[in-house]
């Protein structure tokens, strides 16, 4: 309602400042104003009709035609002038477009045949067309005494611009709606070469025309002489002015905007005074650069967003304003009459192209409702044949104007049908997908009674892609570890999960000895680990283990390959474990989409060279579609490593990397927790009782309480925070008996060296100091709980504590961080947390520490004991607000979206964002 009203405030401040100055033909006081009004306006008309789904441009359409007669007489001689210059630049900007959304790579094995669909689409578009309008010419409002060869010239011109189509229009749509399917993909394509085969023939019409029309200019020599200057000379200088904006890009890459509005500036005039054809030269720019600075795909739609949008607002109101409300009347049933035969000749060409291409008829069936809307380009031609043939030209842009706003109300309407009766828009279950990780979510173990029990796994990880599961459905294939677990599992070794509530299926693969050992505990624990994490435990690498590793990373994929059938479900393989997943499946299935999450840290490329396999492990990353890290930190270590040791090609700013003819997208997703989860069990009534049970199963009497939760591990720094916590109770003897904190430390690795060491020296050190600080009749200092929590406890657990402790010594992310911020809805306690954790380059309101800092450890944990309720608090709810924003489900979102949109949905991504402008 208030758009409403904004937009009829200015048409009368239009109305308004027309009578601020006399209709003559210089400038008034009232000129920029009533323009300025007017552009408001439109802007305002447009997002109107975005609100009911209908594109922007026709509302700076339609607000022209309706206040075109208003300004009529405003309109200088030198602002006309300066309007076409603006039209030139914004119609090269329409033809850039255009070349930005084909990416050659992307197309693949399918440009064959959309190439073949398209050329039979044309034809019969153009030969249908074209013999309408030549047997209806005199009756249509152009130049009806038209006859002989100068006819046949204006018919051809007619017909290439009556056939065009709208790229943009259609991105927009399939944006819109979220569209996914075959449908959506193949519109894309097929409208943008079909405007390249168009903008060829419209240079050859433009030549056919000014040999007829103006006779005696040029003879045949120069004539055939232009047309290939204006085609090769543009091409050539498209791909010149390309490759210096893709080096731009890549290079500088500032104020993109601005150099993207000089460089069809540039475009629009030099081919203007050279006389060859802009709009060929700026799609052929638009190819050069989608095709070479994919890497800088971001930084270009942002350009294009702003500094497009403005731009085109100017031209499509100046075309709109040059209208008459009458004039078009006259013409609109030409226009109606032009749109029907259209789009029936679409259809007849869309059925022959289907058999003759091979195209899949299901798919091609609602093609057509993807082809109707016309925009840009089409109005581009239009001007250039309303600039060059004056006499005739002005009543070809009038039916073109008018048989474009029937397309752009009809075109978006007709298009979503044409998805929605195909399927792209139905709304199925949340798409299936297959987790491929080491550790399963649930183990089955016998009891010493001789039933069967089930436990959930330890660890943020499990607990987050479990959450994931729940919503989305598929299967989870992982190692079955438990004692029991391939009793319950069915002749597929299947088992659905979780126990209460069964949403996905968990596939187990069942490793024997020795190969498991050296698989996981040898080159993964001993090796890997050791090696991306720095800590004083010094990697093992040996042969033996390197060979179980292959071959159990190649069982996954088997049965990854086994689970996947004809379902084409997306892949997410998790964590360092099976690095060499993705190639294996890839032999198997070339077409697979498949995204790896690397939890843990990646390691500088200097240390990476420990590993004698280093760049088999670097290749087999390579193989997925999306590889994913928790920090920007260790993206850019594994692209310094990939080309130090691959020389792959790299692209830093979009972290995309080309090797052994592939394609591969890196990023930094940092995970979250199910927070909505977390905070349902921090509401629950139940909370209450369990905490009342934690209290006597710790023994938690004392007023100031402290928490740590991990694995057994030598990256956890429970030592240092055990030396932490001895610093603070020697320097505050009055804690004695009055602080408890309580350590909660799972086993983890316990058959190798280095963890049954840790444990080991946790073990001492837990005894030394409860003995050290122990008071008669009081609970000890630590309490030290090796058993596993479920989640509900460990969140009434975390509401229980004044103070929690992540002080790792290198860690990739660390969870349970972001866990007790979730669980605090009371917006109370306080996060000590390393700054050696991932978790701190977004908890930057906790209190950041060094743990190998023991003086500097024990004032934080002083601080978080005195700290006042207020500062708590505030500290606490900027926390939460991170951890809302940054849950399980959009991190997997991200990489999850991000993954069909590289594959797919190939075009669509490289347009994604571009509908806010509608061309």
């Amino acid at each position: 309602m208030r758009r409403l009203l904004a937009l009829a405030l200015v048409i009368g401040a239009v109305v308004w400042a027309r009578t601020l100055g006399p209709a003559t033909t210089s400038g008034s006081a009232g000129t920029a104003l009533a323009l300025g009004f007017t552009l408001l306006g439109a802007w305002i008309a447009g997002d109107l009709l975005r609100r009911v789904h209908l594109p922007r441009l026709t509302g700076y359409l339609l607000f022209g035609v309706l206040v075109g007669p208003y300004l009529g007489n405003l309109i200088t001689t030198t602002m006309t002038g300066q309007l076409q210059v603006i039209t030139g630049i914004a119609t090269t900007l329409i033809a850039l477009i255009a070349g930005l959304t084909l990416n050659l790579e992307r197309l693949g094995r399918q440009f064959a045949v959309i190439l073949r669909l398209t050329g039979v689409v044309l034809g019969c578009a153009l030969f249908g067309i074209g013999a309408a309008l030549w047997l209806a010419w005199p009756w249509l409002p152009i130049a009806p005494e038209a006859t002989g060869l100068p006819r046949l010239a204006m018919v051809l011109l007619m017909a290439v611009i009556a056939v065009t189509f709208s790229p943009t229009m259609a991105a927009a749509v399939t944006t819109e709606t979220g569209a996914r399917g075959r449908l959506s993909e193949l519109v894309l394509p097929v409208v943008v070469l079909a405007d390249l085969v168009l903008l060829l023939l419209f240079s050859l019409a433009m030549q056919f025309a000014r040999g007829v029309l103006e006779p005696g200019t040029t003879d045949n020599v120069t004539t055939l002489v232009r047309f290939a200057w204006e085609i090769g000379g543009a091409v050539a200088f498209g791909c010149l002015v390309g490759a210096c904006f893709a080096l731009y890009l890549r290079y500088v890459g500032r104020e993109v905007s601005l150099v993207l509005i000089a460089v069809c500036t540039l475009l629009s005039h030099v081919g203007t005074q050279q006389q060859f054809e802009p709009l060929l030269a700026a799609v052929a720019a638009g190819l050069v650069i989608e095709n070479l600075s994919i890497a800088q795909g971001d930084a270009l739609k942002t350009a294009v967003q702003r500094g497009a949008t403005p731009v085109l607002v100017i031209f499509f109101v100046a075309v709109g304003t040059s209208l008459r409300m009458q004039t078009l009347a006259v013409v609109g049933f030409a226009a109606l009459a032009l749109s029907l035969l259209r789009i029936a000749v679409l259809r007849l060409g869309i059925l022959a192209g289907t058999a003759f291409s091979g195209a899949d008829p299901a798919t091609s069936r609602y093609l057509w409702t993807g082809l109707v809307s016309q925009a840009g380009i089409t109005l581009g031609f239009a001007s250039v044949v309303a600039a060059e043939f004056p006499a005739w030209g002005g009543g070809v842009q009038m039916l073109v104007v008018a048989l474009l706003a029937i397309h752009e109300l009809a075109g978006p309407l007709l298009f979503r049908q044409g998805l929605m009766r195909s399927g792209a828009l139905a709304t199925p279950p949340p798409r299936p997908l297959i987790v491929v990780s080491n550790r399963e979510p649930y183990l089955h173990t016998r009891t010493e009674s001789g039933s069967i029990s089930v436990s959930p796994a330890t660890g943020g990880v499990a607990v987050a892609l479990d959450a994931l599961m729940r919503e989305r459905g598929g299967v989870w294939v992982a190692h079955g570890a438990g004692t029991a677990d391939r009793e319950v599992v069915d002749a597929r070794s299947h088992i659905r999960v979780p126990p209460d509530q069964p949403s996905y299926d968990l596939r187990r693969l069942c490793l024997d000895e020795p190969e498991f050992s050296r698989y996981y505990n040898g080159f993964a624990n001993e090796g890997l680990w050791p090696l991306c994490h720095v800590v004083d435990v010094r990697p093992q690498f040996r042969t033996e283990d390197w060979a179980a590793y292959v071959s159990v990373n190649d069982r996954f994929a088997q049965a990854v390959d086994e689970e996947l059938g004809s379902s084409g479900a997306a892949v997410f393989i998790q964590d360092y474990h099976l690095a060499l997943v993705a190639p294996a499946l890839r032999r198997r299935r070339p077409l697979a989409r498949t995204a790896l999450f690397w939890h843990i840290p990646w390691p500088y490329p200097d240390r990476l060279r420990i590993c004698p396999w280093a760049r088999e492990i670097l290749s087999g990353l390579l193989a997925n579609d999306l590889l994913a890290f928790q920090l920007d930190r260790d993206r850019r270590n594994f692209l310094l490593a990939v080309e130090e040791e691959l020389g792959a090609e790299v692209e830093i700013e979009s972290s995309r990397v080309r090797f052994q003819d592939r394609s591969s997208t890196v990023v930094s997703v940092p995970i979250g927790v199910d927070y909505d989860r977390i905070q349902g069990m921090a509401a629950d009534q139940a909370l209450a009782n369990e905490q009342q049970r934690l209290r006597r199963l710790f023994q938690l009497e004392a007023p100031f309480i402290g928490i740590g939760v991990d694995r057994l591990d030598y990256t956890k720094g429970i030592p240092e925070r055990l030396a932490a916590i001895d610093e603070v109770v020697r320097r505050r003897p009055e804690l004695r008996g009055r602080l408890t904190f309580v350590q909660i430390g799972v086993p983890s690795r316990s058959a190798l060296e280095s963890y049954s060491a840790i444990e080991s020296e946790i073990d001492g050190r837990v005894a030394e100091l409860n003995q050290r600080h122990a008071v008669p009749g009081a609970p000890p200092l630590v309490r030290y709980h090796k058993l596993p929590l479920t989640i509900s406890s460990l969140v009434a657990l975390y509401r229980l504590a004044n103070f929690c402790i992540v002080s790792s010594l290198h860690d990739g992310m660390n969870l349970v961080a972001k866990e007790f911020v979730a669980a605090r809805d009371d917006e109370d306690g306080v996060l000590v947390l390393s700054a050696l954790a991932g978790a701190a380059h977004e908890l930057t309101d906790a209190l950041i520490i060094n743990p190998y800092d023991t003086a500097g450890f024990a004032d934080a944990l002083v601080t978080a004991l005195d700290m006042p309720a207020e500062e708590r608090r505030v500290r606490m709810r900027a926390m939460r607000r991170v951890v809302a924003g940054r849950n399980v489900f959009s991190w997997a979102s991200d990489i999850l979206e991000g993954l069909e949109s590289l594959w797919t949905k190939p075009l669509h991504y490289s347009v994604r964002r571009w509908e806010e402008m509608s061309v």
